[in-house]
């Protein structure tokens, strides 16, 4: 029975390799293909809508590839950049450095220039592009992170224009659960939560804020349609008198 646990061991560690190759192969493909669009829009030419498409499921599918093999901080790093093409109906010329920034910072993660265990994923964040504003022109953009947890709707995109408006630097995740991963990586300085979300509530999201020692102290808001009085009757501690109700 030795011999065969060895046997399967050894078949699974094959396995893994391959897998760990056919993840190196495919974003290296997808971010040549990256910097390709973005080297002919250095040279002059003019970034497609179809460009714009091609980029932006570049971010997506490595958000999704890179977490499936437990690299947390390029999932992050794909999603900042899916979530930076995500408002822009057309990319300009002044897309291109922060885009490059991101496809380079990709690159290096994917290939091993920049090591995930020894990144302060917090410092290391907030040196990406933030995500352009598309309706208040040029505004100057201060070191203040909000993470906004809420599906990609009217609402959020409304409350994201808002904090842009100041400065922000704001980014969104809808996924009750993948937000607080990424918030307790990435240490926002806010977190502003609406009350319907998928499979958790805002509130059970905040009480979850509010019970881990990594996000216990971060400065949360509850976007919500009750009072504080009916938040705490649907499960918000009334111990947390901190929280804003929004």
């Amino acid at each position: 029975m030795s011999s065969i646990g060895v046997k399967d061991r050894d078949g699974n560690h094959e396995l893994i390799d391959q897998l760990a190759m056919e993840f190196r192969d495919s974003p290296t493909d997808l971010l040549s293909g990256a910097d390709e669009i973005l080297a002919g829009a250095r040279d002059g030419s003019e970034i497609t809508a179809a460009d714009r498409d091609t980029l932006y499921r570049v971010g997506h599918s490595l958000k999704d590839l890179a977490a499936s093999f437990g690299c947390s901080l390029t999932s992050v790093v794909a999603h900042r950049f899916e979530d930076f093409l995500a408002d822009l109906k057309e990319l300009k010329p002044q897309h291109v450095a922060s885009m490059q920034k991101f496809v380079d910072t990709l690159g290096d993660l994917v290939d091993g220039t920049v090591k995930e265990s020894n990144v302060n994923v917090a410092e290391f964040i907030r040196k990406l592009p933030s995500r352009p504003s598309t309706d208040f022109g040029d505004v100057t953009v201060q070191d203040i992170e909000v993470f906004v947890v809420m599906s990609a709707d009217a609402v959020s995109r409304h409350v994201m224009r808002e904090l842009q408006a100041y400065g922000c630097r704001v980014n969104r995740e809808g996924n009750s659960f993948k937000a607080i991963e990424i918030a307790a990586m990435t240490r926002p300085d806010l977190v502003i939560v609406t009350g319907v979300l998928d499979a958790l509530s805002g509130v059970d999201v905040v009480s979850a804020f509010r019970a881990m020692p990594a996000t216990k102290d971060f400065p949360v808001a509850l976007i919500t349609a009750d009072t504080k009085e009916e938040a705490v009757a649907d499960g918000l501690p009334d111990a947390l008198s901190e929280v804003g109700i929004l």
